[in-house]
């Protein structure tokens, strides 16, 4: 019985990359060996073990024989006939057919450090290459999101992906098998890629190679106006620059969708998009515009949008979408935060101990409203100009 450390790791300890993950292969193994170890089986039909420490993946060396349409239509073979090279040529990547022999199943320390490489893998590191491995990639549709996520996180490095494995790419997308992918499992791709420092380059790989089109048709209709994809690809960049929440990525990448609330809908369930992410992208939609023009802000406006982000409760929110909205026009906008903060203040200073006790039900709303409105509208008058902030890039708030 042999094991291997395999993928990630290795290709990320060769690039000089912090390693979080070790994934290994066991060659000559079977479930029994497995768990007489004290390793616990992830699923009754796939081969892959837990580590009783580490909590690392051991799985057996296996085939797999595409069975039907999607990612997860494979028969598994894992007999113990099965050799390193069977395994590794069902992998995505050259780069990730990478293997290092260790000492056993609970000592991971190399053999001797050789590093085995099948298929081209350590050349296309060295000429920074990212190229599907064998003919099956076409068979996983999930390798299409998968390389691109790859791309975003190797591309400051100068990796590119070759030809023909783009060309697969946009193959796999154009005969459908994308809509194969749960919404979720598309959902976990997007927020993974676009958390990377340049989580931007996911979504150029996607539009650049016909992909996008496959996932969310609305947005990428907006990006055949090539100024409109400059624009969001460059909020985007600043967005993962300023090292902004998913939330705000998100409000960026449908920064076009804004005038159309249908097709911003369509990319958000398309996406299965988490309740909070959602909302946030509502709120930035509804209120960016507002906030970028702070200093033609009217009480009305003001005092809607205390009340909608509940900002007189918690800040956090409208805070966020200040935020967001310096990163959309990357430079500052025109008032500090401070004077949001002030704004707030001065709309909490109106509670019941002003409300004439003779007043009941809706018109005990109607006087807050009317007596918080007074208040914003002073504070207006007196607070212009005051809480400039400086139009240049963006600065800390």
């Amino acid at each position: 019985m042999q094991i291997y450390l395999v993928g990630g790791a290795v290709r990320d300890m060769l690039l000089g990359l912090p390693v979080t993950d070790k994934d290994f292969v066991v060659v000559g193994g079977n479930q029994n060996t497995m768990l007489s170890h004290g390793f616990r089986q992830v699923g009754a039909d796939f081969p892959v073990f837990l580590h009783p420490d580490t909590h690392n993946e051991y799985a057996l060396a296996r085939l797999e024989r595409k069975s039907g349409t999607g990612h997860r239509a494979f028969c598994i073979d894992a007999n113990e006939s099965v050799r390193l090279q069977d395994d590794l040529l069902r992998r995505d990547l050259t780069i990730n057919a990478l293997a290092i022999q260790v000492q056993g199943l609970n000592d991971d320390t190399p053999i001797d450090g050789t590093v085995v490489d099948f298929y081209g893998g350590l050349a296309d590191l060295h000429n920074k290459i990212l190229r599907h491995v064998s003919p099956a990639f076409s068979e996983d549709p999930l390798r299409v999101l998968r390389v691109a996520r790859f791309y975003a996180r190797l591309s400051p490095l100068g990796f590119v992906i070759d030809d023909t494995t783009c060309t697969l790419m946009t193959d796999i997308a154009s005969r459908g098998e994308l809509a194969t992918l749960s919404r979720e499992r598309i959902w976990a791709e997007f927020a993974r890629a676009l958390m990377q420092p340049h989580g931007h380059q996911f979504i150029s790989c996607l539009q650049d190679n016909e992909i996008l089109l496959h996932i969310l048709p609305t947005l990428a209709q907006t990006f055949t106006d090539n100024n409109s994809y400059a624009a969001v690809l460059a909020r985007l960049q600043h967005a993962c620059k300023q090292n902004a929440p998913l939330d705000v990525r998100f409000a960026m990448l449908f920064s076009n969708l804004y005038n159309n609330k249908d097709n911003l809908n369509d990319c958000l369930t398309r996406l299965n998009a988490p309740k909070a992410i959602s909302q946030f992208v509502h709120a930035f939609a509804n209120y960016h515009k507002i906030l970028l023009n702070l200093e033609n802000i009217n009480a009305e406006q003001l005092l809607t949008m205390i009340e909608h982000t509940k900002a007189h409760k918690d800040d956090a929110l409208l805070m966020l979408l200040y935020d967001a909205c310096q990163i959309y026009q990357d430079k500052s906008i025109a008032y500090k935060k401070s004077w949001l903060n002030d704004a707030i203040t001065r709309y909490q200073s109106v509670s019941m101990a002003n409300i004439n006790p003779t007043l009941t039900g809706k018109a005990i709303g109607d006087e807050l409203t009317r007596l918080r409105l007074l208040q914003l509208t002073k504070f207006l008058q007196s607070s212009k100009h005051t809480h400039i902030a400086p139009n240049q890039g963006i600065q800390p708030s």
